[in-house]
């Protein structure tokens, strides 16, 4: 082709610079500083993350005003001290004193490794964003900072704590690379640009040169002083081209040499040339020229000078990405003529693939539209997402996009609306979005007593912004639900309630977030209420229409005289209910039944009622002369709501037709009672089924001989609707196919479902179909094949049965193509994660992605749609990690409509298979753990040398070099197994993989019986202590249950303990009553081998006796406590004994005879009965006797402030029984409450208020009460205040110098606390407001105690308390109270040694270490940096402290978080806690890198008193007058303010060399 060279020359005739034109030192400045700030601009900060995987903000710091760049991967950037940002020094310039700033910056910096093509990049970057105005600064900022950061070596310490450039941010990498190719390819335009004109002047024989404005040019960079590889620097040099004269020294001509270069472009991938590709040429960083790739993909370059020579691609051929990147060679023609080659390649346009899925679900979403604009581009359009939920661009520009969510069908919400994605050449980006369906709100309504659901209740339901307004009513399960609620914060107030419920005027809150359903719960208190059910004998079923009689009798009556209420009548829920009812007793007859019931006896209940209290009464009717249907699910037996029956009468016995009774439907019990039948012959028919239920054909025929109690039941039980299932496989591999569409009708053709009988498979390649009729033809018939399959329309057929699912399955054969392979050549299993190259013959890319492929979790790929007779070649590229690369390429000829297999086969590297099988059955044993390390005890792998075998019980350990020995040592067994810990060794070699085998010998068990020595019945509850031989205890289950050695045997008798061997004491502690323990086989020794089951079997002698059990008489709960005199029949007192806790008196030694029982003293709450009890024990035998008693009734008194409801202290009471003769005065607690529980027998008694509370009004009427046995009668009685009221009046003491408030400025928010000074009960608290005043509500006339508990911002807490007495009615009493600023301050000192050899130990002192504040202050804290790059932490002494606290000591590793040292540590104590890596069990490599002194609250003056003292050993490598640098600080917080302080201590090290004495001959 042509050469290149007549354009240079054009180029260069002329080349001036602009310092020949002008006199540049009128145009410079420069000035120097000290510190570095950070941007307060949140445009440019940005989450990184550090090498070590620990994320930081990153903000970039400013110099001299301007945004600098870091120029060594941000190490230690990220602490962003004041010190480290002090500890910079920096130069600026401007006009021709900005040379002098680069070239500092190049000498000290990254900059420097770079080339000048590189330079020159980064000046036109730096720049181009200093002028920048787009949207996206922030990106573009971090992609130059990446881009400074990838051409420069220093990437950080691994694993350390430096910012790793983008290798560490692998989320942004890519987006970065393309804004890197953006701004690269906005450089080459430009440059292209300029180089037109320059080549419009040179025709014109004018010379123009490309030069930086040195009017407006600058650069700064800074430096820190102590620490290596710390500066940052930015430039800004904007260009132009000048003209003028050719002068008369021009720089050396570009084509003045005698090199030659070829540049060569290949499609990627391949080495097939591409033709087309535009370049630019550049020579030392300056454009020069540009040209076309050839036929060949090839641009020479003759006659080349030497110098960097550089090519950047401008634009590309058709089909293929631009790669701006520019691709250098440095010729040096200094000894001859030399050939140099440029390699270029370009990557094909990308493809852009976005799904949609429900976020709960997964399922694909279609009809979701999506808009797509380029960010670095000016593509821009739309897409609407199809059945499978995706939609794809393909062959778009790459570059950088924003991928917005428009809209999304119903009833779906868009929740994450937009996000940015890199589309990098020659590959296929997805983005993934997920939406939620709108929510939903359940409301559910409860009795507060009992849980019950409450009906009729209605709620409004508002958005908070007024969005959205509701109003719904709960059902009779107490349950209202609203789905596609829209997303927000609602509110739900309680609107109506029914005429007994009381209406809870309180609403609640709730947040309804995407696709959730929340759920808020009312629970509302009834009105004092009787409630009277009427309900259906057999099917419990309600009752409309019973008559009712109600009689009251008051609780103030002596008379007993009772009131008719009046009749009531059942409701359609068979209920009737009185509201507000008074306390006293009821009475309630049945006076009627409903119509077709009989009244089934009781027909009359009587009832108490205390105040505020509701009762239940439920009456039964027997249904005369009916018929019963019940409903249910023939498969599960429960009851079906909501099927409808009819009900026909023949007439006579038989018969057909008749007359239509009624149609009935079937309640929540799933019955329907019809009765009130006149004899005759009644047929019963369904003829509407539930929901999902097949309809019952089959009839009943009843025939009711027209007796009352002729009750006929029937039950029809009903079918579920069938389910359709059609499944979609790959003929050859059975992986399941999704988007495959299906038409699907019944036989007759009419189609199924809602969409015309269309259904597509879902991602596991399904279709689900539910509510079939059973008996029903389906016809399933494919219609649209996935792509790369061969539509199969043969249709199937398939008859639906009743609870069942019916499954077809279809399989697609592959269209023409090539299904490989991998496995594994050792163990046959299949390879994931290979990537092969597949091309045609003539080197053309296969699929689109450009020609790779990945083999699958199954080892496999499937290449499709491929023509046939195309010749394809396979090459693995890339081997999974531990597997030896196989190059060799496999070709194979596509045929029509087969799929051919090809398999590859990979040689797993010099590795080793650890294989664990069971001893005795050879199984393989999972779970197991080991420990791998090389001869040498270096760990091997990532994970500190743990293995742990699989499901196949195995593990593999690979990428080990050939000759390494290998130590293989068993750490932990499986659960059941013995641990085998003795260690293999093996010497890998070179491509072999060696098999080692461990064996495991299942663990032993140990069953004990414990039986009944005559009987043989089995014992239940004997205890044994069972340990092994050296003493220490049996654990359960291997250790997984702690139990201390001691178990008890079972209801038979029983106890097996599992997974355990060796010897085993078993020894008997305790018997069951009745029994006595053998001595001589009280402690048994055996003997548990590897897979082994003993059985021990130990029998109890039963003792002859007296056993007495006491218990409640209604519970049946055993008595404990209670006190019995035994006479024998003579009269001889044979003792006194009490029950035990388990209410038992067992006399294993009683003799044979007569014995009397007496109770002598009950159990506290119940009646003493006295009544003597005989019994006769005989020889061997063991006599029991049951003895219960009565709880005695008690009554609660409740005396409470009629306004505000509080407990009111110190009323007296007299409570008189039934005659009113006084049994007992008492006293309200500082509740209010009183408990009587002197052994009152049930009946009538009164109660008279005595004495009233200080500042409250007596009520002198008596009040009845009845009280029933075992329970508790509640009284709530009220009383009337007279009342004052406390104000306080708060101001500030002193100017405070925080908040600027003066001394008597009034002070918001000091919380008071009010006491009962005779009780000492918190009668409320009270705020000052912005007034400085805070008021007490109505007081009852008393003293009282006013304290100060948390005081106004900024201020100490007053410790006084005030005293204020209420003397009468409606006085007010004001209290003014002072407070004194806060002042906030903490401290902390440190010390150490000034000097320090390397090697030695040295020590850390800690001092004054203090809350200096005069407030409390939260979350006190002390912390030590340890200087880990020239010590390590040994131990730690804690000090003493001067407040009694309790504390807790933390650290940190280099490689993990904090964790506890050392918890509830006592401040009046000084521990020595031990930092070493081998106490604390640090894994290799591992140390303390941080410790943390935790305390909580501290009070003012908290500090240091014994100092606290580290002890750390300097690195023997710290080299001579290394400065090691300590940094403690403390701090704790104040409201939401902390207060810190710091300190450092520096040591030197000093390194002698030591002279070895000369010898002396001696």
């Amino acid at each position: 082709m042509k050469s290149i060279k007549t354009r240079l020359v054009s180029a260069f005739l002329l080349i001036m610079t602009i310092l020949s034109l002008f006199p540049t030192a009128a145009f410079a400045a420069s000035g120097t500083g000290k510190g570095i700030t950070i941007t307060k601009d949140q445009a440019y900060w940005s989450t990184r993350l550090l090498a070590n995987g620990t994320p930081y903000s990153y903000r970039p710091p400013l110099v001299d005003g301007k945004l600098v760049y870091c120029m060594d991967s941000g190490l230690g950037y990220h602490y962003a001290t004041a010190s480290y940002l002090n500890s910079f020094t920096w130069t600026s310039g401007t006009g021709a004193d900005a040379d002098a700033v680069l070239q500092s910056a190049v000498t000290n910096s990254g900059l420097g490794e770079m080339d000048a093509a590189t330079v020159e990049n980064v000046k036109w970057m730096m720049t181009y964003l200093n002028d920048c105005k787009e949207s996206n600064v922030g990106q573009l900022f971090m992609a130059v900072q990446t881009y400074v950061w990838e051409n420069q070596s220093y990437k950080g310490e691994p694993g350390g704590d430096g910012d790793a450039g983008g290798y560490a941010n692998a989320d942004t990498y890519e987006l970065y690379l393309s804004l890197i190719d953006s701004l690269l390819a906005k450089k080459a335009a430009e440059d292209a640009e300029f180089q037109r004109q320059i080549e419009e002047y040179a025709a014109q024989g004018i010379a123009a040169t490309i030069v930086e404005d040195e009017s407006a040019r600058w650069a700064v960079y800074a430096i820190s002083s102590n620490r290596k590889n710390q500066s940052f620097f930015n430039y800004y040099g904007p260009r132009k081209l000048v003209t003028g004269e050719p002068a008369p020294d021009q720089p050396e001509q570009p084509t003045g040499g005698t090199g030659k270069i070829v540049l060569k472009k290949t499609a990627g991938g391949t080495t097939t040339g591409l033709a087309g590709a535009r370049f630019s040429i550049y020579f030392n960083g300056q454009i020069v020229g540009s040209d076309i790739t050839n036929a060949q993909g090839e641009i020479y370059v003759e006659n080349a000078a030497t110098g960097l020579w550089s090519f950047v691609e401008t634009s590309a051929p058709d089909g293929f990405c631009v790669d701006p990147t520019p691709k250098s060679v440095y010729v040096d023609v200094s000894e001859g003529d030399r050939e140099y080659s440029v390699a270029a390649t370009n990557y094909e346009l990308p493809d852009m693939k976005i799904i949609k899925r429900d976020a709960m679900s997964g399922k694909p979403i279609a009809g979701t539209v999506f808009s797509i604009k380029s960010v670095t581009g000016s593509y821009s359009t739309s897409v609407t997402t199809g059945t499978d939920g995706s939609a794809t661009l393909s062959a778009i520009p790459a570059g950088v996009y924003v991928v917005r969510e428009e809209s999304v069908p119903e009833p779906y919400i868009v929740s994450n609306t937009e996000q940015t994605v890199a589309l990098r050449p020659g590959k296929t980006s997805e983005v993934t979005f997920v939406d939620y369906e709108k929510p939903g709100l359940e409301i559910i309504k409860k009795n507060i007593a009992n849980g019950e659901p409450i009906e009729g209740v209605t709620y409004r339901i508002e958005q908070i912004d007024g969005s959205f307004s509701t109003s719904a009513t709960t059902d009779n399960h107490g349950r209202i639900f609203l789905d596609s609620v829209p997303v927000g914060t609602f509110k739900v107030t309680e609107i109506n309630v029914p005429s007994h419920v009381i209406l809870c005027p309180i609403p609640q809150e709730v947040a309804l977030k995407p696709g959730e359903t929340s759920t808020v719960t009312f629970f509302n208190a009834l009105k004092p209420s009787l409630e009277i059910r009427k309900v259906d004998s057999v099917t419990g079923d309600p009752v409309k229409g019973a008559k009712f009689q109600i009689w009251y009798g008051s609780n103030h009556t002596d008379t007993g005289e009772l009131n008719d209420l009046g009749t009531y009548f059942s409701d359609a829920s068979g209920k009737i209910i009185l509201t507000e009812i008074k306390d006293g007793w009821y009475k309630v007859t049945e006076l009627e039944p409903a119509s077709g019931y009989a009244i089934k006896e009781p027909a009359t209940q009587e009832c108490f009622i205390s105040g505020g209290e509701s009762k239940v009464l439920t009456f039964e009717n027997m249904p005369l002369s009916a018929i019963i249907i019940r409903k249910v699910d023939s498969e599960s037996g429960q009851p079906l709501e909501g099927a409808w029956f009819r009900i026909r009468y023949l007439g006579g016995t038989s018969g057909t037709g008749g007359t239509v009774v009624g149609e009935y439907k079937t309640s929540s019990n799933g019955t329907i009672v019809a009765t009130g039948l006149k004899a005759g012959t009644y047929v019963c028919e369904e003829i509407s089924a539930p929901d999902g239920y097949v309809i019952t054909d089959a009839t009943e025929t009843i025939y009711l001989s027209g007796k009352d109690q002729d009750v006929i039941t029937v039950t029809f039980g009903n079918d579920k609707m069938g389910s359709l299932l059609i499944v979609k496989k790959d003929a050859v591999t059975g992986a399941p196919i999704s988007d495959v569409e299906f038409f699907i009708t019944d036989s007759d053709g009419s189609v199924i479902g809602t969409a015309n009988g269309r259904y597509v498979t879902d991602s596991a390649g399904t279709i689900r179909i539910d509510g079939l009729t059973p008996g029903m033809t389906v016809i399933a018939r494919e219609v649209r094949a996935k792509d790369g399959y061969i539509l199969d329309d043969t249709p199937q057929s398939i008859k639906i049965k009743r609870n069942a699912v019916m499954t077809l399955e279809f399989r697609n054969q592959p269209k023409g193509g090539v299904l490989v392979r991998k496995v594994d050549a050792a163990t046959n299993e299949p390879i994931s994660d290979v990537e092969f190259l597949v091309t045609d013959s003539d080197g053309n890319f296969i699929g689109n992605a450009n020609g790779k492929y990945v083999t699958d979790s199954a080892g496999t790929f499937t290449i499709t749609d491929v023509a046939p007779d195309t010749t394809l070649v396979i090459k693995e590229t890339h081997a999974k990690d531990g597997y030896i690369l196989d190059d060799t390429p496999q070709t194979v000829k596509v045929k029509s409509n087969e799929v051919i297999t090809v398999e590859f086969r990979n040689q797993p590297k010099g590795g080793v298979l650890v294989k664990k099988v069971d001893a005795a059955t050879n199984e393989p044993i999972s779970d197991v753990e080991f420990l791998v390390t090389d001869s040498d005890g270096n760990f091997i792998g990532n994970a500190n040398g743990k293995f742990i075998t699989d499901s196949a019980g195995t593990f593999t350990i690979t990428d080990i070099a050939p000759g390494t020995t290998l130590i293989i040592k068993e750490t932990r067994a499986k659960d059941g197994y013995l641990l085998d810990d003795t260690p293999q060794t093996v010497k890998v070699k070179s491509n072999e993989m060696i098999t080692l085998e461990f064996r495991n010998q299942p663990l032993g068990g140990l069953r004990i019986i414990k039986l009944d020595s005559v009987t043989k019945k089995p014992l239940e509850g004997v205890q044994f202590r069972i340990t092994y031989s050296d003493g220490s205890f049996v654990a359960d289950e291997g250790g997984k249950l702690s139990s201390n050695g001691l178990y008890m045997t079972d209801a038979n008798g029983e106890i097996l303990i599992r997974d355990i061997v060796g010897t085993l004491v078993v020894t008997e502690v305790k018997t069951i009553p009745g029994y006595t323990i053998d001595e001589a086989t009280r402690s048994q020794t055996i003997v548990v081998n590897p897979d082994d089951l003993q059985t021990l079997i130990v029998y109890n002698v039963p003792a002859g006796g007296l056993q007495i059990i006491k218990s409640d008489a209604d519970t049946g709960e055993r008595l404990g406590g209670v006190k019995f005199e035994i006479r024998k029949i003579n009269g001889e007192i044979l003792g006194t004994y009490t029950t035990d806790r388990d209410g038992v008196i067992s006399i294993p030694n009683a003799e044979s005879g007569w014995y009397t029982i007496v109770e002598r003293k009950a159990k506290d709450g119940y009646a003493l009965d006295t009544t003597p009890v005989n019994a006769c024990v005989k020889d061997g035998e063991t006599t029991t006797v049951e003895i219960t008693n009565q709880r005695m009734a008690s009554i609660m008194i409740h005396k409470i402030d009629a306004a505000t409801g509080a407990g009111i202290y110190g009323v007296k009471f007299v409570l008189y029984d039934s005659g009113k003769n006084p049994i007992g005065e008492y006293t309200t607690d500082q509740d209010g409450y009183i408990y009587i529980d002197d052994e009152l027998v049930p009946g009538k008694y009164y109660l008279r208020e005595l004495e009233a509370a200080d500042g409250y009004i007596r009520d002198e009427q008596y009040k009845t009460v009845y009280v029933e046995r075992g329970k508790c009668a509640q009284i709530e009685w009220e009383n009337s205040a007279v009342t004052g009221q406390i104000q306080i009046w708060k101001y500030s003491s002193e100017d405070n110098t925080v908040t600027g408030q003066l001394a008597g400025t009034p002070l918001e928010g000091a919380v008071f606390e009010i006491t009962q000074a005779r009780s000492g009960k918190v009668v409320g608290y009270i705020v000052t407001d912005a007034r400085g005043v805070a008021a007490s509500g109505p007081l009852p006339l008393g003293r009282y105690f006013v304290t100060e508990v948390s005081a106004p911002k900024y201020y100490q807490l007053s410790g006084e308390k005030m005293e204020a007495e209420i003397e009468y009615p409606s006085q007010i009493i004001k209290l003014s109270a002072y407070n004194k600023p806060a002042s906030l301050g903490v401290t902390i000192k440190k010390s150490g040694n000034y000097e320090v050899q390397s090697g030695q130990t040295m020590s850390y002192d800690f001092s004054g270490i203090a809350n200096t504040s005069n407030v409390a202050l939260n979350h006190f804290f002390w912390h030590d940096r340890i200087p880990t790059d020239a010590t390590r932490a040994l131990s730690i002494s804690t000090g003493t402290y001067n407040a009694r606290l309790y504390y807790k000591v933390t650290f940190k590793t280099n490689l993990n978080d904090y964790r506890t040292l050392a918890s509830n540590l006592l401040t009046s104590n000084n521990y020595s806690l031990s930092l070493n890596a081998a106490t604390l069990r640090l894994v290799q490599g591992e140390y303390i890198t941080d410790v943390r002194f935790e305390f909580g609250t501290v009070p003012s003056g908290f500090s240091s008193v014994v100092k606290p003292t580290m002890r750390v050993q300097v690195l023997g490598t710290v080299s001579n007058g290394y400065q090691i640098i300590n940094r403690a600080d403390v701090g704790g917080q104040y409201l939401n303010e902390w207060q810190t302080a710091k300190t450092t201590w520096v040591t030197t090290v000093r390194r002698f060399n030591t002279t070895p004495l000369p010898k002396t001959g001696y």
